[in-house]
């Protein structure tokens, strides 16, 4: 969709990321989009009452329709519409997008939008309970565990069954090496794209170039954390980056060797060249949130809103599950029909790192489609120039927003950005791209 009015994105908040069971893990993830939210209306400088939405990203609900709890928790008025988008990792993404879309069809002009996610909070649950009446109460089913559980009735955990759904998807890692494995992508690409997110993210961090985004938050232990945890704690990778290559790989290893993985998936792989995927070149489990206003152009200025970009268009697409990470490359294609952009006038990809893999596998086919030079766009530190996803974190809701506040740094940290490309994929074949301008 190419956005023919000035959508205004303004006064930029997140939370640190933090690694799963880690720093934030007291919080769940409306808690930590209350903290946003509340931050995001502190910097705009908005009353309450300016508020005509609230839409919320997220990929696995700790309450009810997140954005209605955190609209009341933050005392917005009680009428206001609220929407909690659940397209898991490009929930926040997508919320942008529709707080756009409203303001394009007059239903509003001023949205707070979060994206959060908590998954330390993800819980175990037991499937199928209701179905048997020996576990189909809470009580009787705490008299059975953990050793009597009837047959049928099994404990799931949500956060394992949200990365791939068991029926039409492999898990996000399996993806993830099959496109690694036809796009004869190798480990060592990967490897350095990854270490490149490593670096970038440590010095933005250590220059402070992240600190007028990030908010501090209280952690377990009550020290007030102020940024990133993955960034701090991969300090002595980037100093030692031999240690990349000694990194445990995903498909080689006691629980799957390669051959077995080849067998498994044989279906998806059009060639291989042996295991690439490893701990190091995919992003940490995480928690975290990102909120943001988006107001129509009038609205910014009546309300004294200093815009940080406005919004081109945008387009989300879908591709086989299982090639997950192509979504990116369909999208942007499509986007770019739509607003008659050329990939060579963008001046910067924020692209999602879920893996090292599925980013470069869609700068792959956006340059056999487009004839984007994508490695020496990386190399000029032209493709997420102050880390990624593999380095900063990836809590699934927050991300689609966190990349909407890099591609602002972008234009702040280079007078001559004058467009971004933000683009991310998600669990189930969904992806979506951005296009926004210098304001």
């Amino acid at each position: 969709m190419k956005v023919t009015q000035k959508i205004v994105l303004a006064a930029p908040a997140r939370t640190p990321f933090a690694q799963i069971g880690k720093a934030l893990s007291h919080y769940a993830g409306h808690h930590l989009g209350k903290l946003v939210g509340e931050e995001v209306m502190k910097r705009s400088g908005l009353k309450p009452t300016d508020i005509d939405g609230v839409i919320v990203g997220e990929g696995f609900s700790n309450a009810p329709n997140s954005a209605r709890v955190i609209a009341n928790l933050l005392g917005l008025p009680m009428e206001i519409p609220c929407l909690t988008v659940a397209n898991n990792c490009v929930s926040g993404l997508e919320a942008v997008a529709e707080a756009t879309r409203r303001i394009s069809l007059g239903e509003g002009k001023v949205f707070l939008v979060i994206g959060e996610e908590s998954q330390t909070s993800m819980p175990f649950v037991v499937k199928n309970a209701r179905l048997n009446k020996k576990t189909n109460s809470l009580d009787s089913l705490v008299k059975l565990l953990p050793n009597d559980l009837p047959e049928g009735v099994e404990i799931r955990d949500t956060l394992e069954d949200g990365l791939g759904d068991g029926e039409t998807s492999f898990g996000m890692q399996v993806t993830a090496e099959i496109l690694a494995q036809n796009y004869a992508l190798a480990r060592e690409t990967q490897d350095k794209v990854a270490y490149e997110s490593f670096k970038r993210a440590f010095d933005a961090t250590q220059e402070g170039r992240y600190k007028p985004y990030i908010m501090e938050v209280k952690d377990d232990e009550g020290n007030m954390l102020q940024a990133d945890e993955a960034v701090l704690l991969r300090e002595g990778l980037v100093k030692n980056p031999t240690r990349m290559g000694r990194a445990m790989l995903l498909f080689d290893n006691p629980q799957m060797k390669f051959d077995q993985f080849k067998e498994k998936y044989s279906k998806y792989l059009k060639k291989s060249h042996g295991p690439t995927l490893s701990i190091f070149n995919a992003s940490p489990r995480s928690d975290g949130a990102a909120g943001i206003i988006v107001a129509s152009e009038d609205a910014a200025k009546k309300l004294g809103l200093t815009a940080k970009a406005y919004v081109n268009g945008f387009n989300m697409r879908g591709v086989d599950p299982n090639l997950m990470g192509l979504g990116q490359a369909e999208a942007t294609i499509a986007l770019l029909g739509e607003t008659g952009d050329k990939i060579e006038n963008i001046d910067i990809i924020e692209i999602h790192e879920a893996f090292a893999a599925t980013a470069v596998a869609a700068l792959e086919e956006i340059k056999s489609r487009t004839g984007l030079d994508w490695e020496k766009k990386f190399d000029e530190k032209k493709i997420n120039p102050n880390g990624g996803s593999i380095s900063i974190g990836h809590p699934f809701g927050a991300t689609g927003v966190r990349l909407l506040h890099n591609a602002i740094m972008d234009f702040e940290e280079n007078k001559d950005v004058k467009k971004v490309l933000v683009t991310a994929c998600a669990h189930g074949g969904i992806a979506g791209s951005m296009i926004v301008e210098r304001a």
